[in-house]
């Protein structure tokens, strides 16, 4: 056994074997060249070391925003950005995804989560941080994607440990040395 591997480790890496499979999945290169598409198109308003947001939000996202802001530290060399309900409801053309049409569709004034935060070394999107931070029923989680592979998935018990945990994951995941 390799020094570095523990139990806790194994347990991760079986978590995202069940969740995936080993390996690169079509799924996943999917959703990262997405995520990745977003922070390309975003490229411009973001600035390394920064957690920036859209210039409208709705008074709870801005005031959720501001938190995240203060307790989310950065690293230097990388970017990211808060994407409110309200933004992504707008991005999304205000259509809920075909497979959630039974259930009522999230709404600006009763989103599903609290937003995400997307990030990536600058102008870098082999690996992507993409946090979600989920209302109950559902968990709050962080994903880490990397290559078209998920390499790390965190759940919490609730949006202020995961919004707690999200700089020591950022450092974690996108140091400068990693690539």
């Amino acid at each position: 056994m390799d020094e570095f591997e523990t139990t806790s480790d194994r347990r991760v890496a079986a978590i995202i074997d069940q969740r995936v499979g080993a390996g690169e999945s079509d799924l996943v290169v999917g959703w990262q060249q997405m995520l990745a598409g977003l922070l390309e198109k975003m490229a411009p308003f973001l600035s390394a070391g920064r957690l920036v947001t859209f210039r409208t939000l709705l008074p709870e996202e801005k005031t959720f925003f501001e938190s995240l802001h203060r307790d989310v530290a950065v690293p230097g060399h990388v970017t990211a950005i808060f994407i409110s309900p309200s933004v992504r409801h707008q991005m999304m053309g205000g259509q809920p995804p075909a497979e959630r049409a039974a259930q009522p569709p999230p709404t600006p004034g009763n989103p599903p989560d609290a937003g995400i935060l997307l990030a990536c070394r600058a102008n870098d999107y082999q690996t992507i941080v993409n946090a979600l931070f989920a209302h109950p029923p559902h968990t709050p989680a962080v994903d880490v994607y990397d290559q078209g592979r998920l390499i790390a998935g965190y759940s919490y018990a609730s949006i202020p440990d995961c919004r707690k945990e999200i700089g020591i994951i950022l450092g974690r995941h996108l140091s400068a040395q990693s690539s």
